[in-house]
């Protein structure tokens, strides 16, 4: 009989690469946040940091889709974000609304078996149910909190300590102005004063006039007239004031005794 030799040779199974995580930002209360913070974002920065402290590969933001912002939707794109639209409605009182609560749940969902956890970029108590649910099954990788005075107190329990607050970014993710990122202007040329034209001389007259003679000074200097120095009055020698006698003196009391009865030998005493 033959000899029958096998050979078996290693077939390369196919790994698949680790998920990386996926970030879901509500643009609306980031955006509120900032404003009472007092500072800008730098998106690219803000992405960089995404990517290295979170191991983020795809990051959603989401808005209400304004005309006046496509620049703003631009640079988001440019920065590496995917930006998710929802249509806005405008009330009788021009209030503009347009909560994108529902749709990113709904893309945690249909991404669900694409990420290996999720990051929140929200402070709304409205995403608790989606927090717990990421947190049972073991795909919960955070929350940063735009504002922590108005963060929620039920997505704040829901997220088990993992919270991030956005404040404790600001050196790593905001938006500092440069001179580089502002365009140069170029000087501007010097404003010249336009020639004013001389008009010709009359052909009558002469183009100088003749110097003027001065009149001969014959008349005598002045003199000031001369002023007396005024010295010190001389002092007069002291003499006493005589003393005035009083025209109306005062008049003394006199003591007349009279009788006090007829025929009586005693007599009284009475003042006039």
């Amino acid at each position: 009989m033959r000899n029958i030799i096998h050979f078996f040779i290693p077939m390369k199974t196919s790994q698949k690469a680790p998920k990386g995580n996926y970030a879901f930002i509500d643009a609306q209360n980031l955006n509120s946040g900032l404003h009472k913070l007092g500072w800008k974002i730098d998106w690219k920065r803000f992405r960089q940091y995404l990517s290295d402290e979170h191991n983020v590969e795809v990051a959603y933001v989401f808005f209400g889709f304004i005309v006046g912002n496509q620049d703003l939707y631009l640079v988001l794109q440019r920065a590496g974000f995917v930006v998710v639209f929802k249509e806005i409605l405008t009330v009788q009182s021009g209030e503009v609304k347009g909560n994108i609560d529902a749709e990113l749940i709904l893309q945690a969902m249909i991404d669900y078996d694409r990420y290996n956890k999720a990051l929140i970029v929200s402070g709304d108590g409205d995403f608790t149910c989606l927090l717990r649910y990421l947190d049972q099954n073991g795909k919960f990788e955070g929350l940063i909190a735009p504002y922590e005075k108005s963060l929620s107190s039920l997505i704040a329990k829901a997220a088990d300590g993992k919270i991030e607050h956005l404040r404790s970014l600001r050196r790593k993710v905001e938006y500092k102005y440069s001179h580089e990122s502002t365009p140069k202007k170029e000087p501007r040329p010097p404003v010249q004063s336009p020639a004013i034209p001389v008009p010709p001389a009359l052909p009558n007259t002469p183009s100088k006039l003749p110097p003027q003679r001065k009149a001969p000074n014959n008349r005598p200097p002045v003199q000031s007239p001369t002023v007396p120095k005024v010295g010190p009055s001389p002092k007069k020698p002291f003499s006493p004031t005589p003393k005035r006698r009083n025209p109306n003196p005062v008049r003394q009391p006199q003591k007349i005794i009279l009788p006090r009865n007829k025929g009586d030998d005693d007599y009284g005493e009475f003042w006039e």
